[in-house]
């Protein structure tokens, strides 16, 4: 998959977040997401994506793996929007 295909993934995992925010019928989504509460739904998707991939098919490019890695890339987009990204440092 070509790197923008990737981004468009992970830009639409952003967009279903923020309507997932918005919906008053998903108690469980966080609306006042800060660093702590992501680094901690990070860490439990990750378990999650591990959890998968031991059972995942590597034939198929591991993709119930991927869909966390996908979550994962989002969260840390909107932290990125939240707090601001830092440019890569040569």
């Amino acid at each position: 998959m070509k790197r923008k295909n990737v981004y468009k993934a992970v830009d639409s995992e952003r967009d279903y977040q923020t309507k997932m925010t918005e919906a008053t019928n998903r108690p469980d989504m966080i609306s006042e997401f800060n660093i702590s509460t992501a680094l901690l739904a990070m860490e439990e998707t990750l378990t999650r994506a591990r959890a998968t991939w031991y059972h995942d098919n590597p034939d198929d490019k591991y993709q119930r793996t991927m869909e966390h890695l996908r979550k994962i890339a989002g969260m840390a987009v909107q932290m990125g929007e939240k707090y601001g990204m830092p440019n890569r440092q040569t």
